[in-house]
């Protein structure tokens, strides 16, 4: 596929080239004024070269399943997880910081969730929307979600398309204070069509159509039945939730730990493999990985910013691994606000002198 001359033939070039990912060229596209089908249908015949992309594409329908062949529930034992900081509650779109929504993750769920490659597969949907099945607009104005039959809460209710439209309601509340409110509130309306169907429509074309309700750290769906009591109900449910997750909270102590149990009513009979789920915060990341890698008094440990010669020093005591991978967001940045070009008293400095292009808000909060 070739095109000829102008701005959005340069854009495709770019993309072919790597230079700009395919969430850029859509949204780049839309600037230009091209339609999001005609986006859309460039974008998905284009050669598999672009830049690392944060749009996803659908996956083949299902988590992957590799290793967990004849798999037995709860036969795997207790997990023991360290991660730098404790818990402190369990509402992830009240989260306090990662802590949470990893706490919360284990007892909740979204509609669809992401695989390591970006690509979206269902959690709570049956299938992932799609402009070819029907459930996504082909302007990107609304998408349709089909929800999985069967599926409980841990107290034995159903999961139902109300739901879904409880999350969003509550959501994008601005009483509720949610961490989550901007990403729901580009949501013009969202219906329960039926127990297992729900149509949401935005209030303008959305490249990223699939962001409300997908993955664990901003889509999880909250039980309906639970929280309409109001704000009684959530601190209660922040503390003890009620989720369709593989897990509940047995027991819980604020900034310290958390152990889960198998809920009784996960869907999949097979699952989860590990009986109990020990997640323990406090302590620091030299202490954290000897109790992983030299004592081996824990499974795993999460964050370990620790110098490399004292790691690797750890990893040869033979008791653990080092997994790492690219990370997905700035933690922090650190700018030189200093002016090379500036003079003071005759004599040039880079001290206290704030470059110019540093001086703009607008461009720090670019940059942030």
């Amino acid at each position: 596929m070739t095109y000829q001359t102008g701005p959005f033939a340069e854009l495709y070039e770019e993309l072919k080239a790597g230079h700009v990912t395919r969430r850029d060229f859509l949204r780049k596209s839309m600037a230009l004024g091209v339609a999001a089908p005609v986006a859309l249908f460039v974008l998905n015949n284009a050669p598999s070269v672009g830049a690392q992309d944060a749009t996803p594409a659908a996956g083949a329908g299902a988590a992957p399943s590799s290793g967990t062949e004849g798999q037995t529930r709860g036969a795997g034992g207790e997990l023991k997880m360290l991660q730098w900081q404790g818990v402190t509650h369990f509402g992830l779109h009240t989260a306090t910081g990662t802590k949470d929504q990893l706490g919360a993750s284990l007892v909740t769920e979204p509609l669809l969730n992401y695989l390591p490659t970006g690509e979206l597969i269902p959690c709570l949907a049956s299938e992932v929307p799609s402009i070819e099945n029907g459930g996504l607009a082909e302007d990107l104005s609304s998408v349709t979600y089909k929800l999985k039959e069967g599926v409980l809460w841990s107290d034995g209710t159903p999961f139902t398309a109300d739901d879904v439209v409880f999350t969003w309601q509550w959501a994008s509340d601005t009483a509720n204070n949610a961490i989550t409110q901007t990403t729901y509130q580009v949501i013009a309306s969202c219906e329960a069509v039926d127990p297992l169907t729900v149509k949401v429509t935005f209030n303008s074309p959305q490249l990223g159509w699939y962001v409300p309700f997908s993955g664990s750290y901003i889509g999880s769906i909250y039980p309906k039945h639970v929280l309409e009591a109001g704000t009684d109900a959530y601190n209660a449910f922040i503390q003890a939730p009620t989720g369709t997750g593989p897990y509940i909270v047995e027991s819980f102590s604020a900034n310290d730990q958390v152990v889960y149990a198998m809920n009784p009513n996960y869907r999949d009979a097979a699952k989860p493999f590990f009986e109990k789920v020990n997640l323990k915060g406090g302590g620091d990341a030299t202490s954290a990985a000897q109790a992983v890698l030299e004592t081996g008094d824990w499974d795993f440990a999460w964050n370990l910013q620790v110098e490399p010669a004292i790691l690797q020093d750890l990893v040869s005591k033979g008791k653990g691994s080092l997994q790492s991978a690219p990370p997905t967001s700035v933690e922090r940045l650190l700018i030189n606000f200093s002016d090379p070009n500036k003079e003071v008293d005759g004599q040039r400095s880079e001290k206290n002198t704030p470059h110019p292009f540093f001086t703009d808000l607008a461009v720090r909060q670019a940059f942030s």
